[in-house]
């Protein structure tokens, strides 16, 4: 069986930073990758040419910064990469912001790197990594608009094939369900939450330990 390669751009505006990311990786078999990039407009030119997987994104950058990119980055084509955020911020402003954007995984640069090594590859596979200080950061904010309900054995399945990647019409196939009901679900789950997206949904709901 040949083992699936996980095509990488790496996105930060310090030359020996991107050395050290692409040495790590690259020791690493199921990993590639594809192209650097020093600044917002070249991260979005080269997504668009080389059709990574992910895209490592850290978050200062010159120009147009991290959190302006990650949007632009997940619109358009239907191969569009998944956007795993790597910097020094822990601010809760700044992780709700990236997590809203659409990022699937923030992990802080003092992580290891099997730490780092672990959160590509949970999001190559189409889920989700929040490292410790984030997922408190994230479940902190839903704290202060309102605890999280319990979701119903059910909501919890359509949330665990969120947490897998898969999108509502995926999600809709494996459960015998139309789009317009998974939709409804995952706005009840959304609201019983606390949160107005999938990614927070999922991290919240890991760290309360509805999902494991």
């Amino acid at each position: 069986m040949v083992e699936r390669t996980t095509r990488l751009i790496i996105v930060d505006d310090h030359a020996v930073v991107r050395r050290g990311l692409r040495s790590v990786l690259e020791s690493c078999r199921d990993f590639s990758v594809v192209g650097e990039a020093a600044n917002g407009e070249e991260a979005l030119r080269l997504a668009a040419k080389l059709r990574p997987d992910i895209v490592l994104l850290d978050l200062n950058l010159p120009g147009r910064n991290g959190l302006e990119v990650i949007p632009e980055l997940l619109t358009g084509a239907d191969d569009r990469p998944a956007v795993l955020v790597l910097t020094v911020h822990a601010d809760d402003d700044i992780v709700l912001k990236a997590v809203t954007a659409g990022a699937s995984g923030y992990v802080l640069k003092h992580a290891s790197a099997e730490e780092l090594v672990q959160a590509i590859r949970r999001v190559a596979a189409g889920g989700h990594y929040f490292d410790d200080i984030v997922m408190k950061t994230l479940l902190r904010q839903t704290r202060q608009e309102k605890e999280p309900q319990l979701l119903t054995e059910h909501e919890l399945r359509v949330l665990q094939l969120v947490a897998e990647g898969l999108t509502n019409k995926e999600i809709a196939q494996e459960l015998f369900l139309s789009a317009d009901t998974v939709k409804s679900h995952l706005e009840t789950i959304f609201r019983k939450l606390g949160v107005s997206h999938r990614a927070h949904a999922v991290a919240v709901a890991m760290r309360t330990g509805m999902l494991k």
